[in-house]
């Protein structure tokens, strides 16, 4: 005995595969691979045909293998620049937070980490959702999380300006809750 893959909805009761599964004639259709038993013949081929049609209105991919593949628009905050980006925020955080620590406090450290720091925290938070609410999953809540972000980051710097200009500093703040 041998498993041969079969490729017809004549066979078997395709009457009832149809009742079974309660298809409809317009549902969609996807390819699915069948195995039959078969006696094994040393003498031919075996009969190796692709698939059996099932209507089970599943079938979700648009076109082909052989089609081509859609690339999206270039943008220079995605790719290798995105990446060069993230990496020089994250690098420049070494020499302000050193700044601050040696100099003490100083409105221009205090500047550039009240921008440095929120557009760091901004783009790691945004990474986060694209990975774990993509526009094919979650569409809406993907669009209101990333607005929520953006909305959020642009009052976290308004919120470090106004310190920076009408208080004490980001530097003078770290500074006094260490040693509280």
């Amino acid at each position: 005995m041998a498993f041969r893959l079969v490729n017809s909805t004549i066979g078997i009761a395709p009457r009832l595969n149809q009742t079974v599964l309660g298809l409809k004639s317009g549902a969609n259709v996807r390819a699915v691979t069948v195995f039959q038993i078969a006696n094994f013949h040393a003498s031919r081929a075996a009969g190796l045909q692709t698939t059996k049609v099932v209507r089970d209105g599943a079938s979700f991919i648009k076109g082909s293998v052989n089609d081509a593949v859609v690339l999206p628009a270039r943008d220079k905050f995605f790719g290798s620049y995105h990446w060069f980006f993230e990496r020089s925020l994250s690098i420049s955080l070494i020499p302000l937070t050193a700044a601050s620590i040696v100099q003490g406090a100083h409105p221009i450290t205090d500047l550039l980490l009240g921008v440095v720091l929120p557009i760091h925290c901004h783009v790691g938070f945004d990474a986060i959702i694209t990975d774990y609410l993509p526009t094919r999953r979650a569409p809406t809540l993907h669009k209101l999380s990333t607005w929520g972000l953006r909305g959020a980051t642009l009052l976290v710097l308004i919120g470090c300006y106004q310190f920076n200009t009408n208080d004490v500093g980001m530097t003078e703040l770290v500074k006094r809750v260490w040693h509280a």
